[in-house]
């Protein structure tokens, strides 16, 4: 089911599909919103906090792995949602899995920024 476009066409179809994949997480899907409301306010922390480039993309990264851990999580859903529409223990363990993905990472998003605070203002 390929387009058969190539190149600069096939660039900027995919960055509108992409488009189209994010006004529907956003519209539809809670945590998402959630996530990305998480993302902007910290983002503007760091604008403030961040004393180089170095500092800034160390505690951007997490932000940026959290908002993919809930993509990723939220695709695991909707197919999950259209394959088994009814309940399913393994349908249930994959949403679980998935929802432990975003859990890892807003871990790590507090590892890093804990750490850096408490290395920039308490040490």
């Amino acid at each position: 089911m390929k387009s058969g476009k190539k190149g600069m066409k096939r660039i900027i179809g995919a960055f509108f599909f992409s488009l189209a994949g994010l006004k529907v997480c956003i519209s539809e899907e809670t945590s998402v919103r959630q996530i990305l409301a998480v993302f902007v306010l910290f983002f503007i922390i760091v604008c403030f906090l961040g004393r180089n480039f170095f500092e800034i993309a160390f505690l951007v990264l997490p932000l940026f792995l959290m908002v993919f851990a809930e993509l990723v999580n939220t695709a695991i859903e909707k197919i999950i949602d259209l394959v088994q529409p009814t309940f399913h223990p393994l349908a249930r363990d994959a949403k679980d899995i998935g929802s432990s993905l975003q859990f890892v990472c807003m871990l790590f998003a507090a590892f890093i920024w804990g750490g850096y605070l408490f290395v920039r203002f308490i040490l």
